[in-house]
């Protein structure tokens, strides 16, 4: 034991020091840490109500595109409950007039708000992990359903090419697009475009509750 009192007191003094160094130091990290999830968080926050944005934009387009769906699935119920023979081109002047018939319609929807956050690594961070799910899945239907458009609408332009061959060739159909109606009709676009209105509404819900 050392009974030096000078040594006792620079032992004292030193680990006083080192004391409120180590706390400055924890201080410090601490405080560090905190700044870092406040930043983390309001990041979270920032790319979230970009993904709001960007699928609120989306829903207009979706729900147009219903309307000219079930427009078109009017038009394809009428020729099959007619048959070719008893359909007259007068009785389908208002479809035509309408576009609902030779219109080739397109969208490009949206996902770069989604992409930015996954590429920001900022997306791994949600504490929330049935809303990254849910947000997770959302683009993956958005993915589906613009396959499904494109789809859709080539097809529709293949048809529509041909009875244009077909009309040039002096053969003209009295019916136009009837084929591509009868054997395509929205070939189910309008369900998944329903559906995905829908999922669109619920997670854009969810986003505007978050604080």
């Amino acid at each position: 034991m050392n009974d030096n009192p000078k040594i006792s007191m620079k032992i004292g003094k030193y680990l006083r020091e080192i004391s409120v160094i180590v706390i400055g130091v924890a201080i410090t990290m601490s405080a560090s840490q905190w700044i870092n999830r406040q930043s983390e968080k309001r990041d979270i926050r920032l790319y979230l109500n970009s993904i709001k944005m960007e699928l609120e934009e989306i829903i207009p387009e979706i729900d147009d595109e219903i309307r000219h769906l079930k427009e078109v699935e009017r038009y394809a119920d009428y020729l099959w409950s007619q048959g070719k023979k008893s359909v007259h081109p007068d009785s389908i002047r208002d479809w035509e007039a309408g576009s609902i018939v030779s219109q080739i319609r397109s969208f490009v929807l949206p996902t770069t708000a989604f992409e930015m956050f996954k590429i920001s690594g900022t997306l791994r961070l949600m504490e929330d992990k049935e809303l990254y799910r849910s947000i997770w899945t959302t683009y993956n239907y958005l993915e589906m359903l613009q396959k499904s458009h494109d789809s859709y609408y080539k097809t529709k332009k293949d048809f529509a090419l041909k009875e244009f061959q077909l009309m040039m060739d002096g053969n003209p159909s009295d019916i136009p697009m009837y084929d591509f109606f009868i054997s395509h009709g929205n070939s189910g676009l309008l369900e998944n475009c329903q559906a995905f209105s829908e999922i669109l509404k619920e997670i854009v819900a969810k986003l505007e509750r978050i604080d």
